[in-house]
């Protein structure tokens, strides 16, 4: 979803599903899981479920923009920044997408039931090719469980 939105534009931007690393170039977006903190008091009454009937997992988004120039780094960052927080609030094909995941396995079916944005953190830094800002913004997903 954040390929095709954002290169939409004519900006060309590069999705991984890892994370960041030091030789990705501007305007990487790396996604990927970061945990999966068990809800141990989470279990449906009546059921022969062991496991918790809801799980939440956290995903990392992370975006770069690296530019010689600091002022126009910043300010295209900040759109970049800003158009991430936008598709994870406001398209419709992105939310869409994400809500009707659904997997089965082991005899059970797992369906995300919602997800929510946490938080947003900026960081920048001089590197050898110039100015580089980095957007860390931290999703988590809910899921339900059924037998």
């Amino acid at each position: 979803a954040f390929e095709r939105i954002l290169n939409a534009s004519g900006n060309e931007f590069q999705v991984v599903r890892r994370p960041m690393n030091e030789t990705d170039k501007s305007r990487t977006i790396a996604v990927f899981p970061t945990d999966w903190p068990a809800q141990a008091d989470d279990k449906l009454i009546g059921t022969s479920n062991r496991e918790p009937y809801q799980s939440l997992y956290r995903v990392k988004i992370e975006s770069s923009y690296i530019s010689g120039d600091s002022i126009e780094g910043r300010r295209q960052f900040s759109i970049d920044a800003k158009s991430i927080r936008a598709i994870l609030y406001r398209d419709t094909a992105f939310h869409v997408a994400l809500t009707s995941l659904t997997e089965v396995f082991m005899g059970s079916t797992e369906k995300v039931i919602k997800y929510d944005v946490l938080r947003q953190e900026f960081m920048a830094g001089k590197t050898t090719v110039g100015f580089q800002y980095v957007a860390v913004t931290e999703l988590s997903i809910t899921t339900e469980i059924r037998p």
